[in-house]
């Protein structure tokens, strides 16, 4: 996995070469459900850039060129913004004490990834489009991660990483379109909706997803508040923060609700001799709380989808998140 590392390098230089907006940390545990298994935590660092990055007198290079070129469907953009995330996830089948294989249950996987995302966008609509470049398996060290963290809150560690997804090299490209269908302000407090719908292709994920998030609160910013993806960061949420920088704080309480169509997942679907199903289709719930003060951002979120693994699995399942962003 070497090219991956390569990759990560070329992106950091050339995050360094850009106005930065927003840096933020998302971390996600199922530990919210009292249980350990099957997506079981996600680490999430991500970057957005400025809104100007089709200001051809800051920017004035062949690549800058060439995304502002980028059609959309309606081609009346008014920004661009770049960013770049890095995922790290970890998968572990229901029982943890068993060394051996486990047929019917999910395997044990690391899955490393970045995502290079464009988005184009005004006020109350958004295109992004991102490619996604990654890895699975015990190049990712996910196994050394994961007994780290059992190990400092006392749990037991998992015991059959031997058996987890051989290395592979990961690719996917996602686009997403989403706009405010409503916003209206009351004497107190303003409320907002935002739809979206996302598609992606590739040997990482082939899915379709289409949902609708809804918000009130005070005193909060103009971003794109949306359900985002079935599992992992939403970059949504952190684009046109700095709309509204908060000396007096600002909260809002949102509820978002998904359907979910998945084709195609790896960790679910590549190795077939764990007899698993695909997905399928799904309903996802998510609840956000959301505070902003000055140029911090601190959001705590709860989502559910129900998982179907067999004809044997057919459950709802919980993760729980935190989210610090910071807008430079």
């Amino acid at each position: 996995m070497k090219l991956f590392s390569k990759i990560i390098f070329t992106s950091s230089f050339l995050v360094l070469n850009l106005n930065a907006e927003v840096f933020s940390v998302f971390l996600e545990n199922d530990v919210i459900n009292g249980d350990d298994k099957h997506y079981t935590n996600g680490t999430y660092l991500s970057y957005l850039s400025d809104k100007d990055t089709n200001d051809s007198s800051k920017y004035n290079n062949s690549f800058f060129d060439f995304i502002s070129k980028i059609p959309t469907f309606n081609n009346d953009t008014k920004y661009q913004t770049l960013g770049i995330t890095y995922s790290h996830y970890a998968f572990t089948p229901t029982n943890l004490d068993k060394k051996e294989k486990i047929i019917g249950d999910l395997p044990y996987a690391g899955v490393a990834t970045l995502d290079f995302i464009l988005f184009k966008w005004d006020e109350d609509f958004f295109h992004e489009y991102a490619i996604t470049l990654g890895a699975v398996g015990p190049s990712t060290n996910t196994d050394t991660f994961q007994k780290s963290f059992h190990d400092a809150i006392g749990s037991n560690d998992p015991q059959g990483w031997d058996n987890q997804l051989e290395d592979d090299f990961l690719y996917n490209f996602s686009y997403s379109y989403g706009y405010r269908a409503f916003k209206h302000e009351f004497s107190y407090g303003k409320m907002d909706l935002v739809n979206t719908v996302r598609a992606n292709v590739g040997n990482y994920n082939r899915s379709l997803m289409a949902g609708s998030m809804i918000r009130y609160g005070n005193n909060f910013p103009n971003n794109f508040n949306s359900v985002g993806k079935f599992i992992g960061v939403n970059e949504n949420k952190l684009l046109n923060l700095d709309s509204k920088t908060n000396k007096n704080l600002g909260w809002s309480l949102s509820y978002g609700l998904a359907y979910s169509y998945t084709d195609y997942f790896y960790v679910n679907n590549h190795d077939k001799s764990y007899e698993l199903d695909e997905l399928k289709d799904s309903l996802v719930h998510v609840i956000s709380w959301d505070t902003y003060l000055d140029k911090f951002v601190l959001s705590f979120s709860f989502k559910t989808s129900k998982i179907n693994l067999s004809n044997d699995y057919n459950e709802y399942e919980n993760w729980g998140g935190i989210n610090i962003a910071y807008l430079f």
